[in-house]
């Protein structure tokens, strides 16, 4: 039986919105949503992530709703996406819908110009589905990328951040999401990248998650007692560094990476979390940085940082079972300015 693959821009309609979540109630695996409707509806009406294009596609039987997926497009930088949203209705399965499902959108990614698809899964199935179109994993992460030149996603992640000239800071912003993906999941030198949002290097830790990568840094815009800054560069506005701020009564905890290309922007951006965090009555700023870090830690002490003893551990790869961490831990170290 013949299917055709539809696709609609953002926001539908509440019929879509439901009809999709009824076939969703039938799929087996995990479709990326939650467990209320309500979630599916914010994202398909632009309530959630409305500084993104979104494009829907819907698999049809007849009349039938057969499957979907969909793309989430920076509007900051449009030559990048977010795949995500895949299943495919179990009665009409085996029928290369999954797979057209797939394709549909890298093949209209790729008449948009656009340069690079990422998603994170990590269920083997889906996994070759997605290697057939053209994703490749990432090492130390469920991250896939589908570089659409044919580079391999290390090639990409090097020449994305050439010759972009001087980085500024800014106040970061929702849009900075999409567009700081490459920066987030390239592999640092430093294993703690930023310890105020738990953000590991996959050099030394296993990412097992994707959205959340980015999302912990755009997170922190949701309350008064924190924030985040975007070092940007290029005409496409690359976002090559960050840096947090996160209030503890009157302690403001600071901290920064960047693009290794970027490492001059390091520390306007550790300033300008340290500025913000004392404009909002903050007395004093600290650190926390993994022993290991060496250079991360020089740079804080030329900054009039200095050593305030030990800060616990980071939990590099692992995961806490009953409260308990288990893996590979690192000893931290508190710095303190005034």
């Amino acid at each position: 039986m013949d299917f055709r693959i539809e696709r609609h821009e953002t926001p539908v309609s509440e019929d879509v919105v439901e009809e999709i979540w009824e076939m969703w109630q039938r799929v087996p695996e995990q479709v990326g949503m939650g467990s209320h409707i309500s979630q599916l509806r914010d994202d398909l009406t632009n309530v959630t992530r409305p500084e993104e294009r979104k494009l829907l596609y819907t698999a049809r039987v007849e009349d039938h709703l057969a499957g979907t997926s969909l793309i989430w497009i920076s509007r900051r930088d449009p030559l990048l996406c977010e795949f995500g949203l895949p299943a495919t209705s179990p009665e009409f399965r085996r029928r290369g819908i999954g797979q057209a499902l797939f394709n549909a959108p890298v093949g209209d990614f790729r008449e948009m110009d656009g340069e690079a698809i990422f998603l994170g899964t990590n269920h083997p199935p889906a996994q070759r589905v997605y290697r057939r179109a053209g994703y490749r994993k990432l090492v130390g992460s469920i991250t896939l990328v589908n570089i659409l030149s044919g580079d391999t996603p290390e090639a990409y992640f090097e020449d994305y951040f050439r010759g972009l000239g001087p980085a500024t800071v800014h106040p970061g912003e929702a849009a900075d999401r999409t567009p700081a993906v490459p920066l987030v999941h390239s592999a640092h030198d430093w294993q703690v990248m930023d310890a105020n949002v738990g953000s590991f290097s996959r050099r030394y830790s296993v990412h097992r998650g994707y959205a959340g990568q980015v999302g912990r840094f755009i997170q922190l815009l949701d309350g008064d007692a924190s924030t985040f800054f975007a070092g940007r560069a290029g005409r496409r506005g690359k976002v090559v560094g960050l840096s947090t701020a996160v209030l503890r009564d009157a302690d403001c905890a600071v901290d920064a990476f960047t693009h290794h290309r970027y490492a001059d922007v390091w520390r306007s951006l550790m300033e300008a979390a340290a500025a913000w965090g004392a404009e909002n009555g903050a007395t004093g700023s600290s650190a926390k940085v993994s022993v290991e870090d060496e250079e991360k830690r020089a740079l804080f002490e030329d900054a009039g940082f200095t050593e305030a003893g030990y800060a616990g551990e980071f939990l590099l790869d692992g995961m806490h079972l009953r409260d308990h961490p288990n893996g590979r831990s690192v000893s931290a170290i508190r710095l303190e300015r005034p």
